[in-house]
C-alpha cells in the first residue's frame, strides 16, 4: 500500500510540475507574440526585432521540443535580415534565420506551408542584397519555396505578400510593378479576411505589409 501511495503521488508531482511548465511557456509565448504582432504595420524597428529574436530563443532553449518559438525567432531575423545598410549583418542574419528553420524541421506538429512561406521570405531577403548579381539563383529558391507553400496550403495569405511585394520591386520592363503587385495584395487581405489560424500563437504575420504595399501601388 505504502508503495502504491508513494507512486502515486510522484505521478501527481510530476504532472503538477508539468502542467507548471505548460502554463510558463504559453504565458511566455503570448506576451512575446503578442509583443510581435504590434509590431506589424509599424516603421521597422532593428532594436526591437532584435529584443524579441532573443526573447524568442531564450523560449526555444527552455522548450527543446516547440517549434514555434524557433519559428518566430526565424522570422525576426529575417526581418532584420532586410533592415539596414550593411550586406555582411544583413547575411549574418539571415544565417541565423535559416539555421532556426532547420531546426523547425526537425520537430513535430510545424505546418509546412508556414516553414515554407519562411523559407521564401529569407531567399527574398538575399535577393534583395544584390538583385543584379543574385537573380537567377535566389529568384529560383523563392519561387520554388512558395511553390511548395501553395501545394501545401494555397489559403495561406503570407504567399501571395510576398509575391505582390516580389513583384512590386521588379521593374515593369521585366514584369513587375504596381499595377500587377496590387491584386496580389488584394488577394492576400482576402485571405487574411478568412484565414483560421490554429492558434494564438501561431505566424500572424503579413497583413499590415500586405496593406501598406496595396496604398503604395495606388500612389
Amino acid at each position: 500500500m505504502k508503495t502504491i501511495f508513494i507512486s502515486a503521488l510522484t505521478l501527481v508531482l510530476s504532472m503538477t510540475q508539468l502542467f507548471a511548465q505548460s502554463d510558463k511557456y504559453t504565458q511566455a509565448m503570448t506576451t512575446t507574440v503578442d509583443a510581435l504582432n504590434q509590431q506589424e504595420g509599424k516603421q521597422p524597428d532593428m532594436a526591437a526585432y532584435q529584443e524579441l529574436a532573443n526573447r524568442f530563443e531564450r523560449i526555444a532553449t527552455a522548450e527543446p521540443k516547440e517549434w514555434l518559438p524557433r519559428y518566430h525567432a526565424a522570422y525576426c531575423y529575417t526581418m532584420l535580415g532586410v533592415m539596414g545598410d550593411d550586406a555582411t549583418q544583413k547575411e549574418q542574419r539571415l544565417d541565423k534565420a535559416e539555421a532556426m528553420l532547420k531546426e523547425v524541421e526537425t520537430l513535430d506538429g510545424q505546418p509546412d506551408d508556414e516553414v515554407e512561406v519562411l523559407k521564401a521570405f529569407v531567399a527574398q531577403g538575399r535577393l534583395a542584397i544584390d538583385p543584379m548579381s543574385r537573380w537567377q539563383t535566389y529568384g529560383a529558391v523563392f519561387g520554388e519555396h512558395l511553390a511548395a507553400a501553395k501545394a501545401a496550403n494555397a489559403d495561406n495569405p503570407r504567399i501571395y505578400v510576398l509575391e505582390g511585394t516580389s513583384l512590386f520591386y521588379t521593374p515593369e520592363q521585366f514584369g513587375g510593378g504596381k499595377k500587377v503587385a496590387k491584386p496580389l495584395f488584394e488577394k492576400a487581405l482576402e485571405k487574411f479576411a478568412t484565414f483560421k489560424s490554429p492558434g494564438a500563437t501561431y505566424p500572424q504575420w503579413g497583413k499590415g505589409q500586405a496593406e501598406w504595399m496595396a496604398a503604395q501601388c495606388n500612389q
